[in-house]
């Protein structure tokens, strides 16, 4: 029995090899923050926000029902971020799973800008300058309240959604074949 041979690269193959990946990994994040921008416009037109209705006396209420629904941003931006991050998880692992390590850290870096990116668009696109709206409402106006993600700790469950499918997806996808020693049968692993 031979011992197999290693095929060392040359430096030119090296180089063609990083740069390779380094593209690879380029189009990755600009595609998760082009997919951050797009949660961020869906997060944006599709949550509802509560209004608080200004009274006789140019005090402004809102109902308990609307009061719940002030944390309805907060809950929808955890969902959209939430399938960001599993889509960049799985998009990541088909893409880079070759690359080694940097599987592992690129996705959840990448969900975590596109979890950044719905968040400051999201908040340019929907409605903001309560205050001031605020300020000029006469009696019986209703004024919405501005989209704004109070729990900033919501940022996270993008990179954590995209760690999830990596992980499953390193347990359970089988192995490529060139992993055999020379010589030896497929059966015999």
């Amino acid at each position: 029995m031979t011992a197999p041979k290693l095929a060392i690269p040359s430096s030119g193959q090296l180089a063609a090899l990083w740069e390779r990946r380094i593209w690879k990994v380029a189009v990755f994040l600009g595609g998760a923050v082009l997919l951050g921008a797009v949660g961020g416009l869906v997060w944006a037109l599709t949550t509802h926000l509560p209004s608080y209705v200004v009274r006789e006396d140019l005090s402004a209420t809102m109902s308990e029902l609307e009061l719940a629904d002030i944390i309805g941003a907060d809950a929808s931006f955890t969902l959209i971020t939430g399938i960001v991050g599993l889509v960049i998880g799985v998009g990541g692992w088909m893409v880079l799973h070759r690359a080694g390590w940097v599987v592992t850290i690129v996705p959840p870096a990448a969900a975590l800008g596109a979890s950044l990116m719905a968040w400051r668009l999201g908040t340019i696109v929907g409605s903001s300058g309560f205050t001031q709206r605020l300020a000029v409402a006469s009696a019986g106006d209703t004024v919405q309240v501005d989209l704004q993600l109070r729990a900033l700790s919501a940022l996270l469950v993008g990179p954590f959604a995209a760690v999830t499918p990596i992980m499953l997806l390193a347990a359970f996808w089988p192995e490529p074949p060139n992993d055999q020693a020379e010589g030896e049968p497929a059966g015999n692993r």
